[in-house]
């Protein structure tokens, strides 16, 4: 994954996560971390949420993690899509430890952790000229942003 994105993601805290069942979409909002070493947001949540029920039945998510502006030239945001697990065992125990280095709530001790494998993600980043963007995909060679702009 291009540092670009990876940095971008690491420095936020805030994303959307949406699921589908039976061509119905649903979305929501969850504080996440960023384990760089699995390419993947670990948050927590309930299994018993809709979309805790719909995503152990389906697993592809899409979301969006984005800098709220109104200053067009400093747009900057991803759009990702990957699988959503429940993690259990010393997996779960590991990325519950990643998520309480950030968030320190007792809730946290008491429902599921999961994990967004990360499989594309695009990132607009305005920075770069207007429509700038950089894509990253699961199992690419990783490339420069500035591949192919010249």
């Amino acid at each position: 994954m291009q540092k670009r994105i990876s940095n971008f993601i690491a420095k936020k805290y805030l994303c959307t996560i949406c699921c589908s069942q039976d061509n119905k979409p649903w979305a929501n909002a969850f504080y996440y971390v960023f384990d760089e070493k699995k390419l993947r947001l670990i948050y927590v949540s309930s299994d018993k949420t809709h979309h805790g029920r719909v995503t152990l039945e389906n697993q592809q998510v899409a979301g969006t993690i984005f800098t709220p502006t109104r200053f067009n030239p400093s747009l900057q945001g991803v759009q990702f899509t990957g699988k959503s697990k429940l993690l259990n065992g010393n997996d779960a125990n590991y990325a519950r430890d990643l998520y309480k280095k950030e968030y320190h709530h007792e809730m946290i001790d008491q429902l599921p952790v999961w994990g967004v494998s990360l499989e594309y993600v695009r990132m607009i980043d305005h920075s770069l000229g207007m429509f700038g963007t950089v894509e990253w995909k699961l199992g690419e060679p990783e490339k420069s942003e500035f591949d192919g702009m010249m």
